[in-house]
């Protein structure tokens, strides 16, 4: 029996068929194996779950299809790394190098400098970086690049150019561009506190000044002469641009924050290679301190100009900066094995001064070229250029340029501690060098006339000048006499002063009162000096006594005796009477009146200790009483100084043990030395008490 459709339809109610389709759509299905599958051809209606969600109802998903995966990854925008300082650098250094129209950038690179200025690393690749742009940039080959920066530098005021030549006006806009580059080097970094943001500056700036160098200088032209010059010849007509270099040179010394390592690092690296480089900073040495001179000496000016121009340095600074660098110098005295320069190279018919074994390579090289004047050449720029040469391979050159750097140096107004270190070191370091030492007479001669410390400083110099330059100062040994003060042994330089002092008066020009003068006023500080200072003034005394035969009229040379009447006045008048002022030595020499023999009282010392003129004070009428008492001297190192004289005046004694000798050196002296045992018992004891003995058998009830 076939049941028909529509009984089997009918059979169903509306709430089951309204079940089957939500089971359909929220109920899952679990799929069989393969096996299961052929077996299980009917689901099972009691296993499936139906759950309905509230969240998922009339709710549809897309599935995503590989069409639709490859759309939303193409829509998503890929993370961009953001670059480092460095490489935004190195980036724009390849683009402004590869082509000019990115020259813009550079301003970038300024910024990104000023921007990470205490950063180091960018610091440097910034002015590395803008260093390789602008060397490129300006092009020293090409001509018109040349002349147009010749131009604007030597043009103290901003130039317009006039042309419409395109090339023209980017060369006018770049050089404003690389004048701000410059302006950051010397004005932020050369000066900066950290000195490794210091010395590749220094470094950048010497580069430069290599490439203005060869864009300022004349070169022949080729296309005129018709002939072609090599590259090694073009240097023969390069000339180092003196003005960039002064300027960088007073960056350095108007600053604060000028040090040793950027000095070592300059004087090393650069000076004591190159001697254009050597010459040239002792020019503008010289032209710095002229300048700044003109400044300080205006009328009714006070300063207020060097400060306007100069306000975050102090004079002082600035003239403690000149000479650190200016005591580097020491000028050439023999032609080197070879001349390197930093700027351009000397053709060998321009070598004026050449030592042995540089003539025989320059005459095998001078025979296959010769330096001719180009056809295009005035005579103004030949000369100029064949005189730099002449003059930077001359011995004598150098040492003209170093005198000149000091004279220049020492009118400015030195500071108390640099003027103490030029008076030290101007006679050894300086005037072997100079072309006429003369030139310092009113230096010196001023610095001696100051008095204390000073003119105690400036005796070497002075007497260099007197006996080898025939310097005529008649007043010299009277300027000596009065600075044997007692606040001169407690100076700093006393072992210099007594040094010098005993080698001038071992002239034997000097008469008998002048060294006597000095005797007696050695002999009076004795006895108000300390011990130490005696100890100096003795074997001074003992060298002038020695060397001068005609001063021993102060030995054993008593003063006239007073008469009764003399003497009663004198003791109405509470005057102190002197007992024995004399000096006794024990020693052969032919005297009117035995020394031994002298007794009773004498008269008042002849010698006037306040005189100033040493050959008015009457000293060679004197004695020397004064070493009679300090034979009792409490200090056992004096009292045995003082009795050498009893030996005779034989040898001279050397200053220099004596001359640093303190109140600690004579204590330890006194401590090392070693004393002679006392017993202090009859039997001496080794130990207190001793082992198996009977410390109380020694004693008595």
């Amino acid at each position: 029996m076939v049941v028909p459709k529509s009984t089997k339809k009918s059979t169903a109610t509306p709430a089951a068929e309204e079940s089957k389709v939500t089971s359909k759509k929220v109920t899952k299905t679990i799929t069989p194996a393969p096996q299961q599958q052929q077996q299980q051809t009917t689901p099972d209606v009691s296993t499936t779950k139906k759950v309905l969600s509230k969240f998922e109802k009339n709710r549809t998903f897309p599935t995503a299809t590989p069409s639709t995966l490859k759309t939303s990854k193409s829509n998503k925008k890929p993370i961009e790394v953001e670059k480092t300082p460095i490489e935004k650098i190195k980036e724009i250094e390849s683009q402004v190098i590869d082509s000019t129209e990115n020259s813009n950038r550079i301003l970038e690179i300024i910024k990104i400098c000023k921007s990470n200025i205490k950063e180091l690393e960018i610091v440097f690749e910034s002015i590395k970086s803008l260093e390789r742009i602008f060397t490129h940039l300006f092009d020293s080959s090409n001509p018109i690049i040349c002349r147009e920066f010749t131009l604007l530098k030597n043009s103290s005021k901003e130039v317009q150019s006039k042309s419409k030549e395109p090339l023209v006006i980017y060369i006018h806009w770049l050089y404003k561009i690389y004048n701000g580059y410059l302006e950051l080097l010397k004005e932020e970094l050369l000066i900066h506190e950290d000195p490794s943001i210091q010395l590749p500056t220094l470094t950048t700036l010497l580069n430069i000044l290599k490439r203005e160098s060869i864009l300022l200088s004349s070169l022949p032209n080729e296309a005129t002469d018709g002939i072609i010059i090599n590259d090694e010849d073009k240097q023969h007509y390069y000339n180092i641009s003196k003005q960039s270099l002064k300027q960088l040179i007073s960056t350095m010394m108007f600053s604060n924050t000028f040090n040793t390592k950027l000095l070592d690092h300059f004087t090393e690296n650069y000076l004591s290679k190159y001697q254009d480089l050597f010459y040239y900073s002792l020019w503008s040495i010289n032209e710095i301190s002229a300048s700044t001179m003109q400044l300080l000496t205006k009328k009714n000016d006070n300063g207020k100009d060097f400060q306007l121009h100069y306000p975050n340095v102090s004079i002082s600074k600035f003239v403690e900066n000149l000479f650190d660098f200016l005591t580097f110098f020491e000028p050439l005295q023999l032609v080197p094995d070879e001349w390197e320069f930093w700027v351009g190279k000397p053709h060998f018919a321009c070598i004026t001064e050449n030592n042995s074994s540089l003539k025989t390579k320059l005459k095998q090289q001078s025979k296959k070229s010769q330096l001719e004047k180009p056809k295009n050449f005035n005579e103004k720029e030949w000369e100029k250029i064949s005189s730099n040469w002449s003059l930077l391979t001359k011995v004598s050159s150098y040492k003209l340029i170093f005198s000149k750097a000091w004279i220049s140096f020492l009118t400015l107004p030195l500071p108390p501690t640099i003027y103490k270190h030029v008076l030290l070191g101007l006679p050894d370091r300086v005037f072997p060098y100079l072309t006429d030492a003369r030139v310092l007479l009113d230096f010196f001669t001023n610095s001696y006339d100051l008095g204390g410390v000073t003119s105690i400083l400036a005796l070497n110099g002075v007497f260099i000048l007197i006996t080898k330059y025939n310097l005529e100062y008649p007043d010299f040994f009277k300027k000596l006499y009065s600075l044997f003060q007692p606040g001169v042994l407690y100076a700093k330089y006393r072992a210099r002063f007594f040094k010098l002092a005993d080698l001038f008066l071992s002239s034997k020009s000097l008469p008998n009162y002048m060294v006597a003068a000095f005797i007696k006023r050695c002999a009076t500080l004795c006895l108000i000096s300390p011990p130490y200072g005696s100890l100096i003034l003795l074997p001074l005394i003992y060298n002038l006594l020695q060397r001068n035969v005609t001063c021993h009229c102060l030995i054993n040379n008593p003063i006239k005796q007073l008469t009764n009447a003399q003497i009663q006045a004198q003791q109405q008048q509470q005057q102190q009477v002197t007992r024995q002022s004399v000096l006794l030595i024990k020693q052969d020499i032919e005297q009117p009146e035995s020394s031994l023999d002298i007794k009773g009282l004498y008269g008042n010392d002849p010698y006037d200790p306040l005189e100033e003129d040493p050959s008015k004070c009457n000293a060679i009428s004197s004695s020397l009483w004064e070493i009679q008492i300090l034979r009792d001297h409490y200090a056992p190192e004096v009292s045995k100084m003082a009795k050498l004289f009893d030996g005779g005046l034989k040898n001279i004694i050397d200053l220099n043990e004596f001359s640093f000798v303190t109140y600690q050196v004579m204590y330890e002296n006194s401590f090392k030395k070693k004393s002679s045992t006392v017993p202090l018992a009859y039997q001496q004891k080794s130990q207190l008490i001793e082992q198996d003995t009977d410390f109380m058998s020694d004693w008595k009830f």
